[in-house]
């Protein structure tokens, strides 16, 4: 079945903007050629057909969706995958997702007044935090709320355990005979490392080996590729003699940066530098050699969600429930050259 990510894959354009294409949204204006190459990729893989095969006697129904950053790229591989197990779910149910809004985007008017108005949509899925601000004036006007990672004990939430998740991959590594190990990820909205999740499943696995958290060797990468490839070689150029032997990236796109620079910069992978990653992200089991990294099951997050929000609107629980979903690790080549 064609989802809003494979259209937007042929056009060259972001999901949300598929995505208010196709919902015709009359406060919005597009560029008249963008619109019909959008129209035009939905009729050739059949996506208009999907929704016009349900039939006037089972209307469909709008779902939003907004994401707290898409880092400026039309496809994510960490949210993208999770959007597509949201559009999946609410498929089956005669609901379509209605637009995807990066917190950036809340930031203007019309589409704010967009998701407040509460005829456009009957409820909305939250992925990772906004400002509490914007987040206080959309549940004052949304009654349907789910979140994907939200910290809000008052809406049904999805999740997984991220702390756990980083401990165990740093403790792989700390087993692999590693002391010194480099983090890269970013800050939330914070901008407190302390509060980011998978920092303190790192800082966790390093205190329980008895080993010391060593700033220098902490790189806010602010979730960026690009930015975490030139701070890893700035961290090689500046640290020559005494460099760590192993690196724990929050996301395998960091991860992927990393390898990069490492292997410019004459070093081999597992053998100088083991490489941890993080999403298990498609492309990490292609990279040279392998991506260690943990798998976190972004497609079932997005359906499990869709699901229950579903079920908040027909039959809400009695209280607000939390879904903890497993990860799973999975060692490969960048970080054990036995595997």
């Amino acid at each position: 079945m064609p989802t809003l990510k494979d259209i937007a894959e042929r056009v060259g354009v972001s999901i949300s903007t598929v995505s208010r294409v196709l919902a015709d949204e009359s406060n919005r204006t597009f560029n008249s050629k963008t619109r019909q190459k959008i129209w035009d990729a939905a009729r050739d893989l059949g996506y208009t057909a999907n929704l016009q095969d349900k039939g006037p006697a089972l209307p469909l129904k709008k779902i939003g969706c907004v994401v707290s950053t898409m880092q400026g790229r039309h496809y994510h591989p960490y949210f993208s995958v999770i959007f597509e197990g949201i559009e999946q779910e609410l498929s089956l149910h005669g609901y379509k997702l209605a637009f995807i809004h990066t917190q950036e985007e809340l930031k203007k008017p019309d589409i704010l007044h967009q998701i407040t108005s509460e005829a456009q949509i009957d409820g909305l899925i939250i992925i990772e935090g906004i400002e509490n601000k914007i987040y206080s004036l959309i549940k004052k006007h949304v009654k349907h709320i789910v979140g994907i990672d939200v910290s809000d004990p008052h809406i049904p939430a999805i999740t997984f355990d991220r702390v756990e998740a980083a401990r165990v991959a740093v403790t792989h590594l700390i087993e692999q005979g590693h002391r010194k190990i480099i983090f890269i990820g970013g800050t939330g909205l914070s901008g407190d490392s302390d509060r980011e999740k998978r920092y303190r499943g790192y800082k966790l696995a390093l205190e329980q080996a008895g080993l010391t958290v060593e700033p220098q060797h902490i790189l806010n990468a602010e979730w960026e590729p690009d930015n975490a490839y030139h701070l890893v070689l700035r961290h090689i150029e500046q640290h020559r003699g005494q460099l760590p032997t192993a690196v724990f990236a929050a996301s395998d796109i960091m991860a992927m940066a990393a390898m990069r620079a490492i292997s410019e910069k004459g070093y081999r992978i597992p053998q100088d530098f083991a490489i941890m990653g993080f999403d298990d992200n498609e492309p990490s089991r292609y990279t040279v050699p392998p991506l260690s990294t943990i798998h976190i099951p972004t497609l079932e997050m997005g359906m499990v969600a869709a699901r229950t929000l579903l079920q908040s609107i027909q039959s809400p629980f009695p209280l607000p429930i939390k879904v903890l979903l497993p990860f799973q690790p999975l060692f490969r080549q960048s970080s054990d050259w036995q595997v």
